[in-house]
């Protein structure tokens, strides 16, 4: 259990509630047979792919390939290798019930949104792509309790070349934080007006992570409290990180977690799930759009209201997917303006779904 006064927990509960906490989630959220998977994905890439890896650099998780053909070899792999993974369900319930209105993954997985899709939650997810098209800051809206931001700040495993492999890709990572093509403002904005920062399975031992955090949480405020869960193994590397950026260790991850979803519960402040009284319809709905599958979430929702008064709604949002569909394919479409059409499209798809008797 973390060692914390009752006033440090009324602090990150005002603090949550005010939209002044933000939730960082690292590599060792989860583990594959006991090992982070992040460094478990990894080794078995590096098994898998020796000979078209030149190096695998252990320390930092990096890879330098022999050629752009391996590395999108790679990246394919990965976006399997997720696929097929099966995440902590209570976990990923209790990350979205506690309202959180920023959450910033350093994985390229998308659990999080899939589960906030799962239970019927509004929420936004981006995530940072080398290029400068996924990152313009007009495509992301200002996060909020009632529509949250996930944000994967090393890709997506759906997106070969936003994911982050090599030093290169590092590189490009920290060129565009520090350079004229910046993070987007409302992500960045919102990440540094922020009191509390809380760490779930994260790496402070790599030097890219404290570099990293450095910039994300340079705003000129010292107060700001910023919780960890684990400690560092290098004591020198510890004392620079306790110094450097007032973080306090609290020990188990999954206990603080739990502590805080508690706390929450107390406060009556948990972000409701819409699972307790839907339709089996309404939950395989959700479930379809949690994967991905748009059409066919759209066709159940169009057989669920067949022959009722909302039938002419679910007909005109089925035709608005279409033409989405149809203009991404002719490449008549800026990826901002697919992701805010889409994001529009699905807050109709979970709104109609929970009108389902």
């Amino acid at each position: 259990m973390p060692v914390l006064s009752s006033n440090d927990w009324d602090d990150i509960l005002f603090d949550i509630q005010e939209q002044k906490a933000v939730l960082l989630i690292g590599p060792e959220i989860m583990t594959v047979e006991g090992i982070p998977v992040n460094k478990y994905l990894r080794d078995k890439i590096f098994e898998r792919n020796s000979d078209d890896i030149a190096y695998y650099y252990e320390r930092d998780g990096f890879f330098l390939f022999k050629t752009p053909e391996a590395k999108v070899r790679v990246a394919r792999q990965i976006k399997r290798f997720y696929r097929d993974l099966s995440p902590n369900e209570s976990l990923l319930k209790n990350v979205i019930q506690i309202p959180f209105h920023l959450i910033v993954s350093l994985n390229p997985d998308t659990f999080i949104t899939e589960a906030f899709y799962r239970y019927g939650v509004k929420h936004r997810f981006h995530y940072f792509q080398h290029r400068n098209r996924d990152n313009e800051n007009e495509e992301i809206e200002k996060p909020s309790y009632a529509q949250p931001l996930v944000y994967n700040l090393f890709g997506s495993k759906d997106q070969d070349d936003s994911l982050i492999l090599d030093y290169d890709d590092v590189f490009k990572l920290l060129q565009s934080a520090f350079g004229t093509t910046s993070l987007p403002n409302k992500f960045l904005r919102t990440f540094r007006e922020a009191s509390t920062y809380i760490f779930l399975g994260f790496q402070f031992d790599k030097w890219y992570s404290q570099l990293l955090l450095k910039y994300l949480s340079e705003s000129g405020r010292r107060e700001k409290m910023i919780s960890i869960n684990k400690n560092l193994e290098d004591k020198d590397t510890h004392e620079f990180v306790i110094r450097q950026f007032q973080i306090q260790f609290l020990g188990n991850q999954f206990d603080f977690l739990n502590e805080l979803y508690n706390q929450c519960s107390k406060a009556g402040i948990l972000r409701t799930l819409a699972e307790e009284s839907a339709s089996p319809e309404a939950v395989e709905i959700r479930q379809r759009v949690s994967n991905g599958e748009i059409p066919e979430a759209l066709d159940l929702l169009d057989n669920a209201f067949r022959s009722s008064a909302i039938e002419n709604d679910v007909i005109v949002l089925k035709g608005r997917y279409n033409i989405l569909m149809e203009e991404q394919e002719k490449g008549a479409l800026d990826s901002r303006d697919y992701r805010t059409e889409l994001n529009r499209i699905l807050d109709s798809v979970l709104e109609l779904a929970q009108t389902i008797p």
